[in-house]
């Protein structure tokens, strides 16, 4: 466990380390304007140097308002001349996503009333190019269309997936792949499909509303945390000028000056890059991919847990603890007969929770897995009512299981396993999931019960009911992924708060400490 946290700690740093050499690569305008070239926008130089004719202007006001020195202003410019790149490419890259998510939105909306006049894929595919202009989501279409019409495939393989794979890869939004395997499955194997279309349009619909919303509240939090900066700025600086101004109020006249202090210039600048730090992270925010904004939890950063958690041995666990907890326990018993009770003292937690620490892990790993599970099944579930449209339960479910998320894969084989052997008993559905005490999984299980039995009720009665629940809780889920991104977005808004706390206190201290001096420097006056 500890190991897969190192290594995903070093990867992250690798990845890291690769993003800020690409970013380096964009102080060259060239590199910059292919990269605008390449979200299908025109690179405008005038707009560009507006930007940094405003940018070195703000920064030079503002640090004539700080009373900076001129050592500051510079590193100041510096820092801004060096984030502007990541700025302007921020501006162009929200309208790119933007037009990903409209694109791929309309993609699945038009291909499906296209195909329910004629069956086929590719003619749907003709139709829909009509409605795109030049771009990337048409150069897409236009290649599937001539690799279906022209393309060599390799005996075996499927014609369909491999043609469509051009748009699937480019967009990387899991309800497009859903889209195209229901298309597939309803030419390849006819059948009536009129109620899935209706079913998959009205999620696509509430995919969209979820996603445009999202937006509006990341919008709205970028638009509050600008006036935390803005507010904080002004907070600092006011305090400044009052600070300075107590002098006045003395008999003794002086010329200390507060913005000349040095640990005032410091904290200053410190707290100016801060908040420039501040608005470049919430601006960046904004250039979430929105086609994948709900794998909220990377597939390598929940496998370990995963693995943990099916495949738990207790006893295996608990031995690696003591073994952890031994040599803690060794110094808390020396410490004991040393007499010395506080070390000991100390030590006792310590040990205690290194002996429980395979307890601990279970359960924080078993809590992860949960969230991830619960996020995960709708899609799952949403696939298998489309499938169940011309397939049997058991089908269906395997079928299902190549494209569904990992975190589930096990899950699905201990299903196929039950199923096999008693497929009959509502037990062998109702046991999915049910280490992680998920309601609505065990409703949507029971409901696939009765859809197997066809004679416990009508299928198309339960399968309107299984759908209406697989609603329920996508948009459950949905709010779970949607809150957590809000969440960190508005958390960005008590960053400033916090710098400016610290920046008071510390001109305060200063503050307090200039008034000591000149009372002091009155008292000798009087003398």
């Amino acid at each position: 466990m500890y190991a897969d946290s190192l290594k995903r700690i070093l990867k992250r740093t690798d990845e890291r380390r690769g993003c800020i050499v690409g970013w380096l690569t964009f102080w060259n305008p060239k590199n910059l304007q292919k990269k605008v070239d390449m979200y299908g926008y025109h690179f405008s130089w005038k707009t560009h140097a507006v930007m940094i004719f405003l940018a070195l202007a703000g920064v030079i006001g503002i640090g004539a308002v700080f009373r900076l020195k001129a050592g500051g202003v510079v590193i100041a410019l510096t820092a801004v001349i060096m984030m502007l790149p990541v700025l302007v490419l921020d501006m162009y890259h929200k309208m790119y996503e933007q037009k990903r998510f409209a694109d791929a939105a309309e993609y699945m909306e038009q291909m499906l009333y296209a195909f329910q006049k004629t069956g086929k894929i590719l003619s749907a595919l003709k139709e829909t190019r009509e409605i795109f202009e030049e771009g990337k989501m048409r150069s897409c279409i236009e290649q599937v269309i001539l690799k279906l019409e022209f393309g060599d495939f390799s005996a075996g393989e499927n014609v369909f997936e491999s043609a469509l794979e051009p748009i699937e890869s480019q967009y990387q939004c899991p309800k497009i792949k859903m889209l195209h395997e229901l298309l597939i499955n309803a030419e390849e194997h006819g059948g009536e499909m009129s109620e899935s279309a209706l079913l998959l349009l009205e999620d696509i619909e509430l995919w969209k509303r979820r996603g445009y919303q999202l937006q509006a509240e990341k919008k709205k939090s970028h638009t509050d945390n600008i006036i935390s900066v803005i507010v904080s700025v002004i907070l600092c600086a006011t305090a400044l000028y009052v600070l300075d101004s107590m002098k006045d109020l003395f008999v003794v006249k002086t010329d200390f000056n507060i913005f000349g202090v040095g640990i005032i210039q410091v904290s200053s600048l410190v707290f100016l890059l801060f908040l420039l730090w501040v608005f470049v992270k919430s601006s960046r925010n904004l250039t979430n991919d929105w086609l994948v904004t709900e794998k909220v939890e990377k597939e390598q950063e929940i496998s370990s847990s995963c693995e943990m958690v099916y495949h738990y041995n207790e006893k295996k666990e608990k031995r690696k603890s003591m073994l952890w907890a031994l040599p803690a326990a060794g110094m808390m018993l020396a410490a004991v007969l040393a007499g010395k009770l506080i070390l000991a003292g100390i030590l006792f937690p310590v040990t205690l929770f290194l002996a429980m620490q395979h307890k601990v892990g279970y359960q924080i790993a078993k809590r992860d897995v949960k969230e991830a599970v619960y996020l995960a099944l709708p899609g799952w579930f949403m696939e298998l009512a489309l499938l169940l449209q011309n397939n049997n339960v058991q089908v269906s479910i395997e079928k299902s299981k190549n494209s569904a998320p990992p975190v589930l894969r096990y899950e699905i084989e201990c299903l196929e396993e039950r199923l096999k052997k008693t497929p009959e008993k509502l037990s062998a559905y109702t046991e999915f999931c049910k280490e992680f005490d998920v309601p609505e999984a065990q409703n949507c299980m029971k409901m696939l019960h009765a859809v197997a039995e066809m004679g416990t009720g009508d299928a198309v009665t339960q399968m309107n009911h299984l759908i209406m629940h697989v609603n329920e809780m996508q948009n459950r889920a949905e709010e779970i992924r949607n809150g957590k991104i809000a969440f960190r977005q508005k958390m960005i808004f008590s960053y400033p708060v916090i710098a400016a706390t610290v920046k008071l206190l510390i001109d305060l201290t200063v503050g307090m400490i200039m008034m000591f001096h000149m009372l002091g420097s009155m008292g000798g006056a009087v003398q």
